[in-house]
């Protein structure tokens, strides 16, 4: 695969479990991390050039993942880089991953890869990252967004959710927003070409606009700008957003 990954490790929060670490160093399944199932789902599509950014209590994360041997991203050139901290902004407050990724540019501009791979933390799956990317390809369309169904129940409220229409194109993009189930629901997993996203990121950030969703994939779109394929995830996927979903997903283990 010719992409470079992006891991957010600070984007979710769940109360006093990550008060003192970052989401992707919350423990799962007894000796696991969540990153572990980001890290695996990049590195077993062959992702070589990783970066985690993370904003602020990190270093349990630095403790369990370290130079990425497990995962061999302990190379010389590419590999796995901490992108720590990242925030620029002058109150240090929170505004996206959009700023996150403009502060992390160099990272972004270095080697010659085609596209971007963005993974979560709070969302758990062992995906082929493989289909996910080829499906990018060959729709042309500039934004890949990785959904689930049955996740949108009318309560939840769902970062990005989109409705298809009966073609299986995107006919209407929500966010922040408690969809109902005919929604598909952002496993926050997206694929962009990477000459696209640093120009996209730099021309958002001076217009001070941050996020990802809400701003370039939901507001591109409604404008004409830019154009979203939908790759509908059919395995098991556990959004831990909240501690009652950590808790019941921790409990489904024992099945």
């Amino acid at each position: 695969m010719n992409a470079m990954g992006i891991i957010f490790a600070n984007d979710a929060s769940i109360g006093t479990l990550t008060e003192k670490r970052t989401m992707a160093s919350l423990p799962f399944g007894g000796r696991y991390r969540q990153v572990d199932f980001a890290l695996s789902n990049l590195t077993c599509a062959g992702v070589r050039h990783v970066g985690i950014i993370t904003r602020h209590s990190y270093q349990s994360l630095l403790n369990h993942v370290g130079d990425g041997e497990e995962w061999g991203l302990e190379m010389a050139e590419g590999g796995l880089e901490y992108l720590t901290p990242y925030a620029q902004s002058v109150s240090d407050n929170y505004r996206g991953k959009l700023e996150s990724l403009n502060s992390a540019m160099d990272f972004l501009e270095v080697g010659d890869e085609d596209y971007v791979v963005m993974v979560d933390s709070a969302i758990i799956s062992n995906i082929d990252l493989n289909k996910v990317v080829a499906s990018h390809v060959a729709s042309g369309k500039t934004v890949t967004v990785v959904t689930k169904a049955g996740i949108c129940n009318g309560e939840k409220k769902i970062d990005l959710a989109v409705k298809l229409d009966e073609n299986g194109e995107v006919a209407k993009i929500v966010c922040d927003y408690a969809a109902n189930p005919e929604y598909l629901a952002s496993m926050d997993i997206f694929v962009v070409n990477k000459k696209y996203l640093i120009e996209a990121v730099k021309g958002c950030v001076a217009r001070g606009l941050y996020h990802m969703d809400r701003n370039l994939v939901m507001g591109g779109w409604q404008k004409g700008e830019v154009s979203v394929n939908i790759y509908n995830f059919q395995g098991p996927a556990l959004f831990n957003e909240t501690v009652e979903e950590y808790f019941r997903n921790s409990l489904a283990l024992v099945n």
